[in-house]
């Protein structure tokens, strides 16, 4: 054998090379060779070279064609061929099993041998085979075993295997990941109590078991919220309360005291509080009586000046006092403090020339409360509005002047009744066609009085 070709059975090892085993009985002394010079194994798919008819390997031979190296018996250049005769005559003498020495005791033809070694099994025969060929888990950990413990592997061993949470009856995964990633978060999972009583608990009740059950878990006295500060194991708790019972007599007693206290000076503070309220209520029926009082300043317009605020006198229903030819008269105002009080007066279908086309719109005087300090007969200017309820811009304004020329019957003071008899007028104030949409909208017209300036 060529110097060196020992070290190439660690090559050999990544392809298939001979059969590793003992024959049953010596080769008979027609086979000169039985053994490959290279993998120093009984011949698989014996090949001779054409140099020097050495017998080797398939496997070992084409490896060193292929990496052109010389013969490995003569180290000459060489071809091979196969030898089918020594094949035939080999692979049918009988052999013991591989792993004889570990104690299979199967012997058969070689030919016969790779079948029973099953080393590479289809994953439906893996079972089968000798039981001493060392295969891959069947639940891919990484482990390699021997085909006998195989199963048992599986059943009790391998970290891979199906595997259920025991405790909680719903988790189910790989025996790793229960153990390892499950069971720390299993809410049913057996943990001890913290306080070191000796008691197991499922780690979803660990908290109520401390807070409600646990014998090492420091309490308050049941007395704590009348002042007693105690706190002990709950265990010792019964023990204190039995031997302080006057104690916690004394401290119900002296709590029930400060209580009482507590609640008369509540009852003075709600007394108290009452008779502020009684007070407020009196204070707001003396406001309200004031504003009752000055309630027609509330109406007021200002002199001689654009009004802040001026009142909006509303006119509902007016297609029906249309159809009534009735007249409608606004709420009072008064034109400043201490002045004159003055209405509007409106004829929905008109008056005079005005009659079924026209709204009429005339002033009128009222009996005042300060009529005795006036200036009498009333002079002055009167402007009021129709309201645009459209956009608020365009208000239709028209003014009632009483000049020196103006009948006293319309200018002087009211004496008998609220309401002078006779109006100033703007008979054709606005025609019924310009009403709508601007001024006439829900059957309603707005007014306003809008400048009062005296004379």
């Amino acid at each position: 054998m060529a110097e060196g070709y020992p070290n190439n059975q660690q090559q050999a090892e990544k392809r298939i090379i001979g059969f590793d085993c003992e024959f049953v009985e010596p080769p008979p002394e027609k086979y000169v060779q039985s053994e490959c010079p290279v993998c120093l194994q009984i011949i698989r798919d014996p090949h001779q070279v054409t140099c020097c008819g050495m017998k080797f390997c398939k496997a070992c031979i084409e490896h060193n064609i292929a990496i052109q190296k010389p013969c490995p018996a003569c180290n000459e250049e060489f071809s091979s061929f196969a030898d089918k005769g020594l094949k035939q005559s080999l692979y049918s003498l009988k052999v013991h099993c591989s792993h004889q020495k570990d104690g299979c005791e199967w012997t058969g033809e070689l030919r016969q041998l790779d079948k029973h070694l099953n080393t590479d099994p289809q994953p439906e025969k893996r079972f089968e085979g000798c039981q001493f060929v060392e295969i891959n888990c069947i639940c891919n950990c990484g482990d390699q075993l021997q085909r006998r413990y195989i199963l048992n592997h599986k059943i009790k061993n391998c970290p891979k295997r199906p595997f259920g949470c025991e405790h909680c009856h719903y988790y189910k995964s790989t025996y790793d990941d229960v153990t390892n990633n499950h069971w720390p978060v299993c809410g049913s999972f057996p943990v001890p109590c913290h306080n070191q009583c000796g008691s197991t608990i499922q780690r979803q009740n660990l908290d109520s078991h401390v807070a409600d059950e646990c014998p090492l878990t420091i309490i308050k006295c049941d007395f704590h919220h009348v002042g007693c500060a105690v706190k002990l194991p709950r265990q010792d708790m019964p023990e204190h309360l039995r031997e302080n019972l006057l104690t916690h007599i004394s401290l119900l007693a002296a709590s029930h005291a400060k209580q009482q206290s507590k609640t008369t000076q509540q009852r003075e503070e709600i007394t108290k509080q009452q008779a502020d309220i009684a007070s407020l209520i009196e204070e707001n029926k003396q406001l309200r009586m004031k504003h009752t009082e000055l309630a027609p300043l509330q109406q007021m317009l200002t002199v001689n000046s654009e009004p802040l605020g001026a009142p909006i006198l509303t006119m509902t229903d007016f297609q029906q006092r249309k159809r009534d030819d009735d007249e409608w008269f606004s709420p009072p105002v008064y034109n400043h403090y201490q002045g004159y009080r003055i209405c509007l007066g409106v004829y929905a279908n008109g008056k005079n020339t005005g009659k079924g086309t026209h709204v009429t719109v005339g002033v009128c005087l009222m009996r005042g409360e300060f009529d005795n300090s006036l200036k009498w007969p009333f002079r002055g200017v009167i402007s009021f509005q129709l309201l645009d309820q459209v956009n608020g811009k365009d208000h239709k304004t028209d003014t009632i002047n009483y000049s020196d020329k103006a009948s006293d019957k319309h200018c002087n003071r009211v004496t008998k009744g609220e309401i002078s008899p006779s109006a100033v007028v703007s008979t054709k104030f606005i025609a019924h066609t310009e009403l709508e949409p601007k001024y006439l909208r829900n059957d309603t017209l707005l007014f306003q009085i809008h400048k009062v300036e005296l004379k």
